[in-house]
């Protein structure tokens, strides 16, 4: 197995979800995990055939995707996560001596920069959900264009009580194949879920970014889009002021593949104890 750290904190039995949903609704919980979280465990097993050995309070793991910059520990491998934009200051001597391969995106590498930390390894800055069509082999040929999907953050799904007419809502707690699937029948996609985002834009599809409804900071999206060459745009005020003919739709320039990234060799997880 090898040893990362994806969230998954808030995922209950199917019996407790719908107790939840029932006597807590407002109570935000999850019943299969947010799907950007679930694709770290399959890019694991796409990578090195391996399953994920999820570990929290302990290092030497391989950190992969996620905004999770605030749980990084002493000898972990930094190869794609993302920062949040918060205060770090308690973890400055773990980010200078950080071995770091990949970020999410510029804004993420200025945090290792202001502390010192050795950046001549660094492969990549992208988040490494733009492999969503090598990870599930892909084949967008076989796209269709038959509705407009919104996929919202996991705490925006919570607060609207409802949507505009037309319009299908995906949960981004679901398993990557069951949001792939929805993303590829669909002429446009709106997302607040950065990875909503993130999905869209490798499988081909235009984008309209939507505002979170929550606290979610702004600064992970922004990274992101500047990872890929963007300004962020202003994101609609939330999905009922959506306006067909004249949101911003963004697409990628280009198609990303495995190439554009680095993943460290079995042997040096080995020799990192990162292999448990």
């Amino acid at each position: 197995m090898i040893r990362t750290y994806y969230w998954n904190t808030r995922k209950v039995s199917l019996k407790g979800y719908i107790k939840n949903r029932i006597f807590n609704p407002n109570k935000v919980v999850f019943r299969y995990g947010n799907a950007g979280d679930i694709f770290n465990a399959d890019l694991i097993e796409y990578l090195y055939g391996e399953k994920p050995d999820n570990i929290l309070e302990e290092g030497n793991r391989l950190l992969l995707v996620g905004s999770i910059m605030s749980v990084i520990k002493k000898g972990d491998i930094i190869n794609g996560i993302g920062w949040k934009g918060n205060n770090l200051e308690d973890k400055q001597s773990i980010i200078e001596s950080a071995k770091v391969y990949g970020v999410r995106g510029p804004l993420t590498k200025s945090l290792f920069e202001k502390y010192g930390a050795d950046l001549s390894n660094l492969k990549f800055e992208y988040d490494p959900g733009l492999l969503i069509r090598d990870v599930y082999n892909i084949d967008i040929k076989k796209s269709k264009e038959s509705q407009v999907l919104f996929i919202p953050h996991f705490r925006d799904l919570w607060i609207y009580k409802g949507y505009p007419k037309g319009l299908k809502v995906i949960s981004i707690d679901n398993k990557p194949e069951k949001i792939i699937k929805e993303i590829l029948k669909s002429s446009v996609v709106y997302a607040s879920s950065l990875h909503g985002i993130i999905f869209s834009h490798a499988l081909n599809k235009p984008c309209v970014f939507v505002a979170p409804q929550s606290k979610e900071p702004i600064f992970k999206y922004r990274d992101y889009f500047l990872s890929i060459g963007m300004e962020m745009p202003e994101p609609i005020k939330n999905i009922h002021s959506l306006n067909f003919n004249k949101d911003i739709q963004t697409n990628l320039s280009k198609i990303f593949s495995s190439s554009d990234f680095y993943y460290p060799t079995i042997e040096e997880l080995e020799s990192s104890d990162i292999i448990s």
